[in-house]
């Protein structure tokens, strides 16, 4: 449960946010493919401009020393690239975004293909890429267009958190890897079943993740293992690395704080700027709060094999 005054701060940041964002008007927003690319489309200069300073980066860095650096970025890519080898042959990355995560792995790997697949209309097939990367606009829950077992590895950086039905994403991306094939995750969990969590930690998750777009459905990181277990997958290694993200959720919550203590700016950039851009500042504001790796929310690394 959490401890008091960490509740009570959570308390009063969102009567703050409600002032200018209904909360239950926020929670009642779809967050069906439409609306998250709808969600993307509105807020790529917030991510490109703001969160990774011209990096094209979408994602969470990775600090290892405490502190943000603009590489931090890398090390989700860093790490699947430690599992790329000889006889790696394709690669693809469901919910590729800016593609920031492949570029970096094809630009090492030149004799590898590798297929980055995103949601269409938010113009992904307009990033440029290297040749050994072929730009595919779907839905991670469809992967008919790829050919079974065609994938040495499958990964997603905070991606498959958007999916409203984890079931069928798992079970899609088993059908398409090959049996021996690694399976890379990094995203938002609940650390505890949600019959566990206080009303509280509840719709304060809830309220988070719906400022991004992202369903509250199926986020316990318990029910992520049984699902991947039951599509097919075995040595299923789970790393809770919330205290790597720490450094990223500081610098996001300081933009945050600025923007929900100055009215006048907030109603003019409100007025001004996709209401999809600057609900960013919700999460960013509340993020470093949920983020206790134990109560509300952690962030996960989960490495699996395809059984063979």
């Amino acid at each position: 449960m959490l401890v008091s005054d960490k509740k009570q701060e959570l308390s009063k940041r969102i009567e703050i946010i409600d002032r200018y964002y209904k909360v239950d008007a926020l929670l009642d927003e779809k967050t069906d493919k439409d609306a998250v690319a709808k969600y993307y489309r509105k807020s790529d200069f917030f991510y490109n401009l703001i969160h990774s300073r011209g990096g094209g980066n979408i994602h969470m860095g990775l600090s290892n020393d405490g502190a943000f650096h603009k590489d931090d970025f890398l090390e989700q890519a860093r790490f699947i690239n430690s599992f790329i080898n000889d006889k790696t042959e394709k690669v693809l990355e469901v919910g590729a975004g800016k593609v920031a995560n492949s570029k970096y792995l094809a630009m090492r790997h030149s004799s590898i293909f590798f297929t980055a697949l995103d949601l269409p209309h938010r113009s992904f097939k307009k990033n440029k890429v290297p040749a050994n990367i072929t730009l595919c606009e779907g839905d991670f829950n469809d992967l008919s267009d790829f050919e079974e077992e065609s994938f040495d590895i499958v990964f997603g950086v905070e991606t498959i958190c958007h999916s409203e039905d984890k079931k069928r994403t798992i079970t899609e991306i088993s059908r398409v890897l090959k049996p021996g094939g690694k399976l890379i995750i990094f995203d938002v969990y609940e650390p505890k079943p949600r019959n566990e969590m206080t009303d509280f930690e509840k719709r304060v998750s809830s309220f988070t993740l719906a400022s991004m777009r992202v369903t509250d459905a199926g986020q316990y990181i318990g029910d992520m293992k049984k699902i991947l277990a039951e599509s097919g997958f075995s040595q299923i290694e789970v790393t809770d690395l919330t205290k790597q993200i720490k450094p990223s959720l500081l610098r996001l919550e300081r933009l945050s704080e600025y923007y929900f203590n100055h009215p006048a700016l907030l109603r003019f950039l409100k007025a001004t700027i996709p209401c999809d851009a600057t609900m960013n500042s919700i999460a960013g504001w509340l993020m470093p709060l949920t983020f206790d790796g134990k109560n509300i929310h952690q962030y996960n690394r989960i490495v699996c094999v395809r059984c063979t």
